[in-house]
């Protein structure tokens, strides 16, 4: 159903090998699951530059995919501003599952929204190139802030606000 390959957007990325009906369980987000601090720790314990595939499952859990290789095809998903995939936890089943939005033919490449805050968001650039893409990796929710946010500095005025005088 689906397959590891090189990405135009970035890296390696997850497409499908055939015809995936919406609402399909693609695949699940393997992992060690972890605790928000310990995410944290291994974070700081990489190398600066080394890929982390950490996936935030709510404000005290996580899922390390960092050691699971291509049996792991869930890591290598990459963000889009316009999304074609989503992620769930299944609470019973204790795993994050990749389910389909829509249709996806052939071919095409799996995306999800990684769901960034804005907290430096312009240390990670979107390549989606995806209409209406905001340039920055951005939670949905959040991309009005960030887009009033760039469009402040480009006036050269700093926003006012809950976050001004901040670095986000």
């Amino acid at each position: 159903m689906i397959e590891i390959r090189r990405s135009p957007v970035h890296g390696q990325g997850v497409f499908a090998t055939e015809r995936i009906p919406a609402g399909t369980l693609v695949c699940v987000y393997r992992g060690e699951l972890i605790s928000s601090e310990e995410a944290d720790r291994r974070s700081r314990a990489r190398p600066p530059g080394a890929p982390v595939f950490v996936f935030e499952i709510d404000e005290n859990f996580c899922i390390d995919a960092t050691d699971t290789g291509t049996e792991n095809p869930a890591r290598f998903i990459n963000h889009a501003c316009d999304e074609n995939c989503e992620t769930a936890w299944n609470p019973r089943e204790r795993r994050l599952e990749i389910r389909a939005l829509r249709d996806l033919a052939a071919g095409e490449e799996l995306s999800i929204d990684y769901g960034f805050g804005l907290a430096g968001f312009f240390e990670h650039p979107c390549r989606c190139g995806k209409k209406g893409c905001v340039g920055y990796i951005v939670a949905r929710p959040l991309r009005p802030a960030l887009l009033r946010k760039l469009a402040a500095a480009r006036r050269g005025k700093t926003p006012r606000g809950r976050n001004a005088g901040k670095s986000v």
